[in-house]
């Protein structure tokens, strides 16, 4: 797509998993051409799955299918010196190189920043790792749950009294690939005013531990160290809590226009207004249990989606808590082209969630998803092949 963001700009994704994946999944559907490098056995991800009718199969698993939409694919060896010949022939034309070993494995292989950085002088060389390049866990092994741990997200996470939790999904892989997709536009834009490359150290247990909104602030400033306790939010503005509802579950936050008046017309019982525990937040974070013997009943007799509509239209924030069925079914999420049908040779259609983003000027020019088959030796996925675009 000409028009794109990174029309003209080459990616070479040495990266498996997730992270890098991601990250370079997100420049190509800016417009760049991404081209995956995958050793002879081909990425891991390959072998994680969901698969259709749960049949384990390299090229159908839905995870490696949605991180590496938009890429064309080749096979080299770079244990190999031919292997690496090619590669350097790759390199001479590319813009961007995204990887994802341990910190020194690319160096030897002679491919690291500073073996290559003579030679492909305007090159931008990204590194996304669970520990970074430097530090004493820099060689340590780890994912997304041992970010969870170690970034202190995980500590604040679950019940009083009991083990922590960790979270649903991978966030620490998503929030590392964001990081690196963000450092590496900021490269570029910086490339293209110097015309120097530069090396980008992405640690995915930092990029999770930026997510912490204020805990590390806390015990900077009060020296408390806040415990686990259930599914509320740090900040004491009572409620701000899920709670189970007739249907399901329904996150329900009392925000800035929720008290006193308008949660007690929601839960049709206006009397209440005048009720301490409507009128004082204090009171009600410390009696919440009082609170709780007035909503719960409520709340048990009532859908989600009147919950949810009603509150709303109170100007208080409610959110449905949705699992994949009633995501895919959510009529916002329709109308916005969240999710797209995709064909995929030998295996049919399919639904997938669409990247994307809206500005008001000009296309940004996301690309469709569809896919045509697959080999591990060429172009093992061709997306695009229908025109689509997001307004930008």
């Amino acid at each position: 797509m000409p028009d794109s963001a990174l029309a003209g700009t080459r990616v070479i994704d040495l990266s498996q998993g997730i992270a890098g994946p991601y990250c370079t999944r997100l420049l190509a559907d800016l417009g760049a051409e991404v081209i995956k490098v995958e050793p002879p056995e081909g990425d891991y991800a390959r072998r994680l799955g969901p698969f259709p009718n749960d049949v384990p199969h390299h090229d159908r698993g839905g995870l490696f299918l949605h991180l590496n939409a938009n890429k064309k694919s080749v096979t080299l060896d770079l244990e190999t010196t031919s292997g690496r010949v090619v590669l350097r022939k790759l390199l001479a034309n590319a813009d961007v190189l995204v990887e994802s070993e341990s910190p020194g494995v690319m160096a030897g292989r002679e491919l690291s920043f500073e073996q290559l950085r003579e030679e492909f002088r305007q090159l931008v060389y990204c590194s996304v790792t669970p520990f970074g390049q430097t530090g004493p866990y820099a060689s340590f092994k780890g994912n997304s749950l041992t970010a969870m741990a170690l970034s202190g997200l995980m500590y604040i996470t679950g019940d009083p009294g009991k083990e922590p939790l960790c979270t649903g999904g991978e966030p620490a892989e998503y929030f590392g690939a964001l990081h690196a997709w963000v450092a590496i536009l900021a490269a570029l834009e910086l490339r293209a005013r110097t015309g120097a490359g530069q090396h980008i150290d992405v640690s995915m247990l930092e990029s999770l531990g930026c997510a912490d909104e204020y805990n590390t602030t806390m015990y900077a400033y009060l020296g408390a160290i806040r415990r686990r306790f259930y599914s509320r939010h740090a900040i004491p503005t009572y409620p701000s809590e899920i709670f189970p509802c007739r249907d399901g579950s329904i996150v329900v936050i009392g925000g800035a226009t929720g008290f006193p008046l308008m949660m007690a017309v929601l839960i049709e019982q206006p009397e209440l207004e005048s009720n301490p525990l409507f009128q004082n937040l204090w009171l009600r974070f410390m009696q919440w249990d009082k609170f709780e013997e007035i909503l719960r009943p409520y709340l048990a007799e009532h859908d989600w989606e009147d919950l949810l509509t009603r509150a709303q239209e109170l100007r208080i924030p409610f959110a449905a808590v949705l699992d994949a069925k009633t995501l895919l079914e959510n009529e916002h999420l329709r109308v916005r082209g969240f999710f797209v049908g995709s064909s995929i040779r030998s295996w049919g259609k399919c639904r997938w969630r669409r990247i994307r983003s809206r500005c008001r000027r000009r296309r940004c020019g996301w690309g469709a998803r569809r896919c045509s088959g697959s080999t591990r030796t060429r172009c093992w996925v061709r997306w695009g092949t229908r025109r689509r675009t997001s307004w930008c």
